[in-house]
């Protein structure tokens, strides 16, 4: 592999200042300085960064299938020390819910996984329990909301007091705004593009496979087509 991209998919997630490094004379590579940003780095060699050695690691994905009195910035005891096993340093990112909401949270490490690039492009399901019954009248509120969202937002209801919505996650918060206004007695993330809450009980974790992370990365790369 290419010095630059060692440095990039291991350290900083930029070419760019990868090799700005490299240029500085920051980067040694066993106990040597290398300035050649196309270096070709062995297998076995050591490559560090300002004298600090550049971990190779696997990038690992964790979903969590949160309960609803579960609040993100302060986790239970046994998640913190789930979370602190798995990650090194603590150093991790979530796709997270906030507390009085249910459902799947993703968390994971992986540096080159650029989340602002990618959140128009990441589908999140749904399953809203109301309080009461809704009319024709506010079934269609809702579903006229959500069109102005985004082309790909889509409402089912599975009965007066229970919907199925769609939408693309860098929307979540217009839509919890909205449902506000109805009342809802839960409201449960089911699906996070390809990835489901099978085989994942509420409060327990999985890790996500190879293939798994390829298809969840592939996906939020581009829109999802659905037919209206």
């Amino acid at each position: 592999m290419k010095l630059n991209k060692f440095i990039s998919k291991y350290q900083t997630s930029s070419k760019k200042k990868a090799e700005q490094y490299i240029n500085q004379g920051k980067v040694k590579v066993n106990t040597s300085i290398v300035t050649d940003i196309f270096y070709e780095v062995d297998k076995g060699d050591k490559v560090l960064l300002n004298n600090k050695l550049v971990n190779i690691k696997i990038d690992g994905y964790i979903l969590y299938n949160k309960p609803k009195d579960v609040d993100l910035n302060h986790l239970p005891k046994h998640v913190i020390n789930f979370l602190k096993n798995f990650y090194s340093n603590n150093d991790y990112k979530s796709l997270n819910i906030r507390k009085g909401i249910s459902g799947l949270v993703l968390f994971y490490d992986d540096i080159n996984f650029n989340f602002e690039k990618r959140k128009k492009f990441i589908s999140v399901l749904f399953d809203i329990q109301f309080d009461s019954e809704l009319s024709k009248d506010e079934k269609d509120d809702i579903s006229k909301f959500l069109n102005t969202l985004d082309e790909l937002s889509e409402i089912n209801f599975i009965k007066n007091n229970n919907a199925a919505i769609r939408i693309m996650i860098n929307n979540e918060r217009l839509l919890f705004k909205e449902l506000n206004n109805y009342g809802c007695n839960s409201i449960d993330r089911v699906l996070i593009s390809n990835l489901d809450k099978f085989e994942v009980p509420r409060g327990k974790f999985r890790e996500l496979n190879k293939i798994e992370i390829l298809n969840f990365k592939s996906l939020s790369t581009s829109p999802i087509k659905t037919s209206r």
